[in-house]
């Protein structure tokens, strides 16, 4: 296998790697992640951003506009794609805001933002529920070849909600986030998308009865494609017992029952992608405690090994082939992008990947500027070996020059 410059003998050049037992693959895509630049360097930056992606076998990820200032005017796309290019490691795709300052109000300049380089649009975080706006921003998005991507959330129906409405809230005395919230949400995207052709993504679905809605609109001949994370898919709500503000996250984890349904539905091939919705805090950040801290943990070091786990190593294994579509022509497909391919003569856009090898995550060797994972200190079993965007730049858990 040639592991520097193109696909094929090269005479002078080539480099041989003992490779048994391991897989090659394309570079893999996730696109949902938070690099926290600009406004949020003491949690990440892009560069630590996307070294931690490559770490994890990304060498494309779609970063989300929730930063200070929001990405919200073709300007500050073009500053993130000029810092992505800088950096040198994993591509980085802009994710535009779909309203001005993520407000909710005036649209933003979608046309502008998307000639500027971003490839989808989303108020991430903050839902937009005004039907007006979003068949607007449906139909400018797909006049430049991008997609809308909706946080499926209804505010007023969780306030000062933390963790899933359940036996765990009830027992913490903490108020919970019912399931109504993001299924109400899935709901009205669907029939905007529905009423008006438009074509749109459901992000970090946590629910079954979403992914539901989601696959029956599909049927029907609805733009709807959609996501989940891999911590919806290993935990449950009883990790906020162990966890605690690890664990926290919107939206929340849920119950086990809703998870075990959750993990068939992805088997069957009702879900388009897998996401981390990494969303690094800094220490100090979380260690605010439950009820304080902020919503979100890291995964882009960890999505790929904890999904396999859960995808492959049930009674019906999913096929490994299927479950790396979730991470390549999957998110590619969404986002109307090129899938990373290793055609012959082509750039090597390639991950090697040991699927047996077991690692423990833990603050000094994960490459992110935050750690706020319940994974930390917990053996996974699968783990990136080498990457290439074009050269190698990454091998045994250390990058070259």
């Amino acid at each position: 296998m040639a592991a520097e410059g193109t696909i094929g003998p090269q005479p002078g050049s080539c480099e041989t790697i003992e490779a048994d037992g391991l897989w090659l693959m394309p570079g893999l895509t996730d696109m949902h992640v938070h690099l926290r630049e600009p406004g949020g360097g003491e949690s990440e930056t892009i560069a630590s951003g996307l070294r931690a992606a490559v770490a994890g076998g990304f060498t494309t990820v779609a970063a989300m506009p929730n930063t200070l200032p929001p990405a919200d005017t073709p300007g500050r796309i073009r500053d993130l794609v000029e810092k992505g290019r800088m950096a040198g490691t994993a591509r980085l795709l802009p994710v535009g805001c779909i309203t001005e300052g993520r407000a909710g109000g005036r649209i933003a300049d979608i046309e502008g933002m998307a000639v500027a380089g971003a490839v989808a649009f989303s108020d991430d975080g903050s839902p937009v529920l005004d039907e007006g706006i979003l068949k607007e921003a449906m139909a400018a998005a797909g006049r430049t070849g991008t997609v809308v991507v909706q946080h499926a959330e209804l505010p007023w129906l969780e306030p000062g909600g933390v963790v899933n409405r359940g036996p765990v809230s009830e027992s913490l005395g903490i108020p919970g986030i019912p399931a109504e919230s993001e299924t109400g949400a899935v709901e009205s995207t669907v029939r905007v998308a529905e009423s008006c052709g438009g074509r749109v993504h459901l992000t970090h679905l946590s629910l079954p009865e979403s992914v539901g809605i989601v696959h029956e609109a599909r049927l029907r001949g609805a733009r709807v494609t959609c996501d989940v994370t891999p911590h919806h898919l290993a935990l449950d709500e009883t990790e906020v017992l162990t966890s605690g503000s690890m664990a926290k996250m919107n939206p929340p984890l849920r119950s086990g029952r809703d998870r075990g349904r959750l993990v068939d539905l992805v088997a069957r091939g009702w879900v388009t992608a897998v996401a981390s919705d990494h969303a690094p805090h800094a220490a100090e950040l979380k260690a605010k405690g439950l009820m304080d801290a902020p919503f979100g943990i890291t995964g882009l070091e960890t999505a790929l090994s904890v999904t396999l786990s859960v995808l492959t190593g049930g009674p019906e294994p999913m096929p490994v082939l299927d479950v790396l579509a979730l991470f390549t022509t999957g998110p590619c497909g969404a986002l109307g992008i090129p899938c990373p391919s290793l055609p012959p003569g082509a750039p090597f856009n390639a991950v090697l990947f040991d699927p047996d090898e077991t690692w423990t995550p833990s603050r000094r060797t994960m490459f992110s500027g935050s750690t706020n994972t319940p994974f930390l200190g917990r053996p996974l079993r699968g783990r990136v070996k080498a990457v290439w965007t074009g050269r190698r730049i990454f091998r045994d858990g250390a990058f070259e020059s």
